[in-house]
Parts: C-alpha cells; structure tokens; sequence
C-alpha cells in the first residue's frame, strides 16, 4: 500500500495585521532573495568599479549589450539605457526565489517553498510590472499613449481590444511563473510519497528532478517574465512612426 499522505497546495505560514492576513514564509524567502539579488549587484559593481576590467566587468557588459541588441531588433527601435540591467536584475530576483526549495526550513516540509509558488506575490509583481510601464508610457507619449488605442477602427472597438490586451499582459506573466514553479514542488512532493520498492532510485529521483527544475526550468521562467517585461517597457515607450 502507499504510505497514509497527503499533498497540500497553498499551506502557508500566516499572521494577521491591521485585519489582514499576510503570509509569513512567502515574505521571509522574498527578503532572501532581496538580499542576495542586492548583494550579487554590489559583488558586481564593485568589481566593475576596480579599475582593470575583469572577467565579471567583461560578462556582465557582454550580457548587458547582447540582450539589448536582441530586445531592439525585437521591438525595432531603441530601448532606455536603463531598461536592460532592470530586467536583469528582474531576472536576478526571480531566479533566486526559485531557488529557495534548495534552503532546509527546520520543519516540515523539509525545505522552504519558493515564494513564486505563492500566486499572491506573482500578482503583486505583475501588478507592479503593470503600473510601471504604463507611467514610463504616459511620461514620455503622454496623452498620445492613451489616444494611440483609439487609431484602430472602428475606434471603439480597438480601444477596448487594447484595454483586454493590458489586463491579460500581467495575467499571463503572473500565471506562467506561477503554475511552472507551484507544479515543480507538486512533483517534488509526489516523489517523497512513492514507496521505495516502487521507485528504487528515490534519492536519485528526488535529486535529479530537483536539479532539473532548478538548473532548467527555473531560469527559463524567470528569463520569461523579465524578458517580457523588458518587451512590455519597449512598447510602452515606442517612437511614434
């Protein structure tokens, strides 16, 4: 028989402040990622700042300019100077939330779960991603990126065409990373339930699907979402033709 459990989805240690309901682990493993996503940037800019380039000068200018010159050719104008490191450290971020399943927590479950899991935070990045391009938009097209929705025709109809296509942006990027991270500790916990005698190689499996989702598939998610964010920025503040 298989063993007597269970698999819980969206268990999170939670308080209650000024009557609202906040979950502690998800803000605990965010501030681990904020701090180590902080301190690779200030690794990084002070070995830029040494005086002879060195190899992480070199790779991250390599890295910075390459990206940029794709994200151009993508959207076929220039992008801010300032555009591309905010993706990348976007993507920082992100990558080390996703990594959070490798820290023990000290309880059970036996490892912290990545705060991407949470769906509460991947709305509130998107919801910021959201906010964000769409003031940069107003701030350099001013009334033009509104009245730009109106130029299809029949006017209306494009007007609210454009407006579906602003809330299914976040929606999408949210979901994405959302069920791609929660659906990698669902795997993780559905190995810990197989019996040894029907997966021999338990250790091997439970390592080997770890080091799989945590050296592919979080990165390429988090690639994604800050990739598209560096695209939704682009659009946002494109030249008039």
């Amino acid at each position: 028989m298989l063993p007597s459990a269970t698999i819980s989805v969206g268990d999170h240690t939670t308080f209650k402040f000024l009557g609202l309901t906040f979950n502690a682990d998800t803000m605990y493993t965010t501030g681990i990622a904020v701090v180590l996503t902080v301190g690779l940037l200030m690794y990084v800019a002070r070995k830029a700042t040494s005086g002879v380039p060195g190899r992480v000068q070199l790779l991250t200018e390599t890295v910075i300019i390459q990206t940029r010159t794709y994200v151009q050719e993508a959207l076929g104008h220039d992008v801010p100077p300032w555009l591309v490191p905010f993706g990348m450290t976007l993507f920082f971020f992100i990558l080390f939330c996703n990594w959070m399943s490798w820290f023990p927590s000290g309880h059970h479950p036996e490892r912290l779960a990545p705060p991407t899991s949470d769906v509460n935070l991947v709305y509130a990045m998107s919801l910021t991603v959201l906010i964000l391009y769409t003031y940069v938009g107003i701030k350099k097209k001013k009334a033009r990126y509104i009245t730009d929705w109106f130029k299809a025709k029949p006017p209306v109809l494009g007007a609210f065409i454009k407006i579906i296509e602003e809330i299914v942006k976040p929606l999408s990027l949210s979901l994405r990373l959302f069920g791609n991270i929660l659906s990698g500790g669902v795997m993780l916990a559905v190995i810990a339930l197989l019996p040894v005698y029907l997966f021999p190689l338990y250790g091997f499996g439970d390592w080997g699907w770890r080091i799989f989702d945590s050296g592919l598939i979080a990165p390429i998610q988090a690639f994604i979402f800050s990739f598209l964010t560096i695209l939704y920025f682009g659009q946002a503040t494109e030249a008039p033709h």
